[in-house]
């Protein structure tokens, strides 16, 4: 009988004991995910699943958000300008990985996503700009003009946050202080619709002269805001493309004026040239008149479909392909590189105009061969004809051609799912891992940059794109929560730093390309673009849809922030904003390597301070 009691003892220990661990199991879950990570070895697969949720949003943001957006604010669409576009468009195409993680801290009644927004804005403006000082090949020098006028508005915005969620209403949020947030994000579109009077109003000046409009030297006038991607899908695929990037060939920048001259040409602006608005460009190009058979040559050259009209396409393979066009180019290039003005260039003087029109040509021994066919009979100068007959004659021009033609006509989908050809063993595996994200957006959301897509799908890739960042932030910010919760992490200091430096990863290559590329005002302007984004739009607008919710619990009108002393950190950062200004101001609006250094240091400050007054806070509760 004994042996029996004890048995059954046993049967109900052994039950019991089931019963506990299975409402543990129940306990920690929210939702699909578990609050910490048992056992503690599925912490590895969740870190993983992070990293690779940052790649996906980095290639839905680049390759069909950011690409859709901009066919969206383009004149044959909503025709916003760029002021206006670069305030909103562009904006939310940068800032949309931290507003979807914002929107689902929200709603979680988290800290991460607040943190992530904090974390992005000290990123961006301490981290991102002090690589870009460091890596950039020369001095960066800024126009004062956006800088300070970003800046500007960008302090009042942190300082009336600051004063919202430490001051008015302590660790919380109230609808009325998430509308007044919202509202000045109108008010800083409607500084950018006033740019340009705003600029002139102030120092008299029109921000956009004659001359530098008509110059072709430069492509684009940074002191509109702009957006560039560097495309982190390419950039894993190829690695060297980055060198394209950051040092621009001649071919490249030919193809990329040649959008302004297509504009300039089509008059009427309905996406085809007529011959009678061909005319008018060539008088005004040529300053002389075009014979009529001269110009039904041209015309039967540039309209090869034989329709009567030139589109966009035609133009620019016959603009790309123009010698006279590239001797053109050539010759500016030539006349930076000849410093005497001798019409000629020493050995020197063209290995350093080589790396600028052939960025491919990068090898010791091909620049000394180029150097043997090009300076014959010890001549001391080479002469822009001897130059231009090489170059033009060269396979080096015609790689680039075909390089420029090919990203121009852009990939079919067979192509962008189909595995490399001659990859080696370790393109095949960058294949096999990437395979899932390129397969699911491929088939899912339109590519507006792919030849014969309809220009009106970019709505439908602005839609798609959004549904599917939505679900990569939504598995994100849940296993970044499970991972702080085991690892004893804050969610408010693993927003602050893992999530802010994840999700800023394409903008930190973005930047540090455009940098090399000698662009400082893109580099800048864009990281403190996005980051009154962020304040404006990614906080308040995830609040103001949470209170308005009608199913949340206990039906709460307010937010939660959280995190003690946040308004502190946010005070903190609005102190480094303004001292890296005064210390650009004080060194002539120039980004110089010592300040890179002194920014990364207030990088580091911030985060240690952040992380010991929340360990110190924690520890007061305890």
């Amino acid at each position: 009988d004994n042996g029996n009691s004890l048995n059954g003892q046993n049967h109900d220990d052994h039950r019991r004991l089931a019963d506990v661990n299975n409402s543990t199991d129940v306990n920690n879950m929210n939702g699909i995910f578990q609050i910490r990570a048992e056992p503690v070895w599925l912490l590895a697969p969740y870190i993983l699943g992070i990293l690779y949720t940052f790649l996906a949003l980095a290639i839905i943001c680049d390759e069909y958000f950011v690409p859709a957006l901009e066919e969206m604010s383009g004149e044959n669409q909503l025709n916003l300008s760029l002021d206006i576009a670069g305030a909103t468009l562009m904006a939310a195409g940068g800032s949309a990985p931290e507003l979807f993680t914002s929107l689902i801290g929200t709603f979680n009644q988290s800290s991460l996503g607040f943190g992530a927004i904090v974390g992005s804005a000290v990123f961006n403006v301490l981290f991102v700009i002090g690589m870009c000082s460091l890596l950039s090949k020369d001095v960066l020098q800024l126009t004062w003009w956006p800088l300070a006028r970003d800046t500007s508005y960008y302090a009042i915005s942190l300082l009336t946050l600051a004063i919202f969620v430490g001051v008015v209403s302590p660790g919380e949020v109230e609808m009325w202080e998430a509308c007044v947030l919202f509202a000045m994000y109108f008010g800083y579109v409607g500084v950018m619709a006033m740019n340009q009077r705003l600029y002139k109003m102030i120092t008299g000046q029109d921000l956009y002269s004659d001359e530098e409009h008509n110059s072709s030297g430069s492509l684009i006038s940074f002191r509109y805001p702009t957006s560039f991607r560097a495309g982190l899908l390419t950039l894993i695929r190829d690695p060297d493309s980055w060198l394209d990037k950051a040092r621009i060939g001649l071919v490249s920048k030919i193809s990329g004026n040649v959008d302004d001259v297509f504009a300039f040409v089509d008059s009427n602006g309905d996406g085809e040239i007529s011959r009678e608005e061909l005319s008018i460009f060539f008088n005004k190009l040529e300053d002389n008149n075009v014979s009529d058979e001269e110009l039904d040559k041209i015309m039967a050259d540039l309209d090869t479909n034989n329709n009567g009209f030139v589109n966009k396409n035609e133009f620019k393979a016959w603009y790309l392909h123009s010698e006279a066009h590239v001797r053109e180019q050539i010759r500016k290039v030539f006349e930076n590189y000849d410093s005497n003005r001798s019409g000629g260039i020493s050995e020197d003087e063209f290995k350093m105009m080589i790396d600028e029109v052939i960025p491919s040509l990068n090898n010791d021994d091909d620049i000394q061969e180029a150097i043997t066919q090009l300076f014959k009979g010890g001549s001391m100068e080479l002469t822009f004809d001897d130059f231009a007959d090489w170059y033009l004659r060269s396979t080096y021009y015609e790689k680039q051609t075909q390089k420029v033609q090919k990203e121009e006509e852009g990939e079919t989908l067979c192509e962008t799912i189909s595995p490399p050809s001659n990859a080696g063993f370790f393109g095949y595996l960058k294949w096999i891992f990437l395979f899932p994200l390129v397969f699911s957006f491929a088939i899912t959301v339109p590519d507006v940059r792919r030849k014969g897509v309809p220009g009106k799908m970019c709505y439908v890739a602005f839609v798609m794109s959004i549904l599917w960042i939505g679900v990569f932030s939504f598995f994100m910010v849940g296993w970044a929560e499970c991972v702080g919760e085991t690892a004893g992490i804050p969610p408010y200091i693993m927003g602050l730093t893992f999530i802010a430096a994840g999700t800023s990863v394409p903008d930190l290559i973005s930047s540090v390309i455009v940098a090399r590329m000698g662009e400082g005002d893109m580099a800048v302007s864009s990281s403190i673009g996005s980051n009154i984004f962020d304040i404006l739009v990614g906080l308040p607008l995830p609040w103001l849809i949470f209170m308005f919710y009608p199913n949340k619990p206990n039906n709460i009108s307010k937010v939660e922030i959280g995190a003690d002393g946040v308004w502190l950190s946010i005070m903190i950062l609005l102190g480094m904003l303004v001292l890296i200004v005064v210390c650009i101001h004080l060194s002539k609006w120039r980004l110089t390597k010592q300040l890179g250094t002194t920014m990364f240091f207030f990088y580091l400050c911030f985060l240690v301070q952040a992380v010991v007054r929340s360990e110190l806070s924690k520890d007061q509760v305890d």
